[in-house]
């Protein structure tokens, strides 16, 4: 047997078991992993809403370290007494890649145009109210770089015995002189503070904002 051929048998045996050992333990497909799109991103948007704890028209900064939950602060105006800031926070435990189902809460600081409301004695609604809140939302992610939420819930005056500095029959007085917006007013705060009551309001918004990751 020349030693040609030896080679040759030999080389032919090398590749069967090279394509034996490509065939029994081919190498594994690269599969793409899908994030969720709400961890570790930054929100810059703007809300809408009715009596919401950042008022009628605004906006707000949040964060999303972890997909449930969420921080985030904004401000508008338009809120239920005047102007308003506030902090929120999402707890989202519910949802998937998505989108999410949770709670809300919030604390807001209203600047009240309770001042320009007066006895004819002088004397005048507090300049600031102070709201806590509470609700649920829902929120979806279309993309990875869009958020829609709406959110509904109810805010109470924490500083309602505040705005009973009005008698009864003086507080219809200033009813009947002065104009106030529709909606609830600092007047129905005073009429809840003689009552003993903490004035509650409902409240419903809508968010949009554009996310990146952080």
């Amino acid at each position: 047997m020349s030693r040609s051929f030896k080679l040759t048998v030999f080389g032919a045996l090398v590749g069967a078991l090279l394509s034996s050992a490509a065939l029994a333990d081919p190498a594994p497909a690269r599969q793409r992993v899908l994030r969720d799109r709400f961890r570790g991103t930054i929100l810059v948007g703007a809300t809408v809403g009715v009596g919401s704890p950042m008022g009628f028209g605004g906006g707000f900064v949040e964060l999303r370290p972890w997909r449930a939950f969420g921080v985030s602060a904004g401000g508008g105006a338009g809120g239920a007494f005047g102007p308003a800031v506030a902090v929120s926070t999402t707890l989202a435990p519910l949802g998937g890649r998505v989108w999410a189902l949770g709670v809300e809460g919030a604390f807001s600081h209203q600047f009240s145009y309770g001042g320009d409301l007066a006895t004819p004695d002088g004397r005048t609604m507090p300049a600031g109210s102070n709201w806590l809140s509470a609700g649920i939302s829902f929120e979806v992610r279309p993309s990875r770089s869009l958020m829609l939420r709406v959110g509904v819930g109810r805010s109470w005056l924490l500083n309602t015995s505040d705005f009973g500095v009005f008698r009864r029959d003086e507080i219809e007085w200033v009813a009947q002189n002065s104009t106030t917006p529709p909606g609830v007013s600092p007047l129905d705060a005073a009429r809840a503070a003689h009552a003993g009551d903490t004035l509650g309001v409902w409240y419903c918004h809508l968010d949009v904002a554009p996310s990146w990751r952080w």
